[in-house]
């Protein structure tokens, strides 16, 4: 995940951003697919958002991806002029899918940016993500698939992730969003935040285009 550099446009960034991502140096660790998502347009009327730019790369497995993350080519392919180096942040997570569901064909994508309350240690942070606070945020109606990214066991090890994990979830438009966020289930769910989360939820909505393999 990143920031754009510093005086660039939104509009400009996410023109060329478009034809930036070339993730060829990942395909011999076993690079599975990757997707680009670009904040929308409507995210920055409030000011900046969590972020400009999410790139998801899929392997088989951690040892992989870090191999992956250690080669200098791949390290490189990430050093755009388009991005503001001190915002790159890097992230290597296992999924748990805590709503399956297919995704539509047109859709919006939602990542919020997790911190764990500091008391907790990480099991009990991920087994209470998991077991308890997934099947809750579950229940909202109009959310298609809901995806938490926890971090894997070698990542959790490390005090250099930025984040926790990310809870990415999908729906069919932005007002499918606002319609959800008006649900007694929706209520249920930010209530229990409290219980294992650090305040507010930094996040982004975005329109997300595949960019491995290439269509």
């Amino acid at each position: 995940m990143a920031k754009r550099a510093a005086g660039g446009s939104v509009d400009d960034f996410q023109r060329r951003a478009d034809g930036a991502s070339d993730w060829s140096s990942a395909v011999p660790y076993g690079l599975r697919r990757a997707t680009q998502a670009l904040t929308l347009a409507a995210g920055y009327r409030r000011g900046e958002p969590a972020c400009d730019v999410i790139d998801e790369l899929a392997f088989d497995d951690e040892p992989s991806a870090a191999r992956c993350l250690a080669d200098p080519a791949f390290r490189g392919a990430w050093a755009s002029p388009l991005l503001d180096p001190a915002s790159v942040a890097c992230l290597v997570v296992e999924e748990h899918v805590a709503k399956p569901g297919p995704v539509p064909a047109s859709f919006v994508k939602n990542y919020e940016l997790v911190t764990k309350r500091p008391d907790l240690d990480r099991g009990e942070f991920d087994r209470y993500w998991a077991q308890v606070h997934g099947p809750l945020a579950a229940t909202i109606p109009t959310i298609r698939r809901y995806v938490q990214a926890h971090l894997s066991p070698g990542t959790r090890e490390t005090t250099a992730a930025p984040y926790d994990g990310l809870a990415i979830t999908w729906f069919d438009d932005v007002a499918a969003m606002r319609a959800g966020a008006a649900t007694e289930a929706y209520a249920k769910t930010r209530a229990d935040e409290a219980n294992f989360l650090a305040g507010e939820l930094p996040f982004v909505i975005t329109t997300e285009r595949t960019t491995f393999p290439a269509a």
